[in-house]
């Protein structure tokens, strides 16, 4: 764990690890997307702009879904504030999604064009900002006990992070716990990375065989829903609740987002063989 990357020098002032990840994950994923828009002959001098607007507009609304899902731990003050695990990945992406399909209709440009020039982009940035998750030991896993399966991946982090807290106040009494560093979790921030790796790899395959304009933003919020269902949401310390056994909000609320993907494609895929046979 390393939350403080490094101090400026002269200066003594702190660059948070969570910060410079977002950061970074924003600018990679902004030059992705233009370089992806600029090869498939859209607009990217406007298309730069909407981009940092609805990256913006993410941000505030990954940070007041959070908000409203934690009581009492800010007010609309902290809309803009960006602390490391105060943001929620959901209603990012929707707020993100709206704005940019509000900026491309209000300029005449297709939306699922531009989404599909984003797709390869937001991979990368998510791999960027789950490590700077894991380095600010945020947002990290549940705890895996010596035997059970995925073990031999734990790890632990040092007294003073937020999970050593948290097993402190829930977990105190465990042989694998101590003052100097918390119980075995797994790593879930890097199993995500390795998620986005993944998900960049069906960016770049489906964008070859590309039929239709929104096909490769499809298929990537597609596998980015299907990697939370089946390692991140089930592995995170705060996964979501349980409606009946091993059935949890989260896996209902994927598989209704992965119907309605499937039925977006369907009609895309359907306008798109009409248009051919004209």
């Amino acid at each position: 764990m390393r939350p403080i990357l490094f101090e400026i020098p002269g200066l003594g002032w702190p660059l948070q690890s969570y910060g410079v990840a977002m950061g970074l994950a924003l600018l990679v994923a902004w030059f992705a997307s233009l370089d992806r828009a600029r090869t498939d002959g859209l607009p990217t001098d406007t298309l730069g702009t909407l981009f940092v607007v609805a990256a913006f507009a993410g941000i505030v609304g990954g940070r007041a879904l959070w908000l409203l899902q934690h009581p009492g731990a800010g007010g609309l003050g902290d809309l803009i504030s960006l602390p490391a695990g105060g943001l929620t990945v959901t209603g990012g992406i929707l707020a993100a999604l709206v704005v940019s399909a509000l900026g491309c209709w209000r300029r005449g440009i297709d939306t699922f064009a531009w989404l599909d020039a984003v797709a390869p982009g937001f991979a990368i940035g998510l791999v960027i900002e789950r490590i700077g998750a894991f380095l600010a030991g945020v947002e990290f896993g549940r705890y895996v006990a010596p035997g059970d399966l995925g073990y031999a991946l734990h790890v632990t982090f040092p007294a003073g992070s937020p999970v050593h807290a948290f097993h402190q106040q829930l977990l105190k009494g465990l042989p694998t716990l101590s003052a100097e560093a918390s119980a075995p979790v797994h790593p879930v921030q890097l199993y995500a990375a390795l998620m986005g790796l993944g998900i960049l790899a069906v960016a770049i395959a489906v964008r070859r065989r590309r039929r239709y304009p929104g096909q490769v933003a499809l298929a990537v919020l597609a596998a980015f829903t299907i990697a939370r269902l089946v390692i991140e949401d089930p592995l995170r310390f705060d996964a979501s609740p349980t409606l009946w056994g091993p059935l949890r909000v989260g896996h209902v609320s994927a598989l209704g987002l992965l119907a309605v993907l499937a039925i977006v494609a369907r009609l895309r895929r359907a306008a798109a063989l009409a248009a051919e046979a004209r």
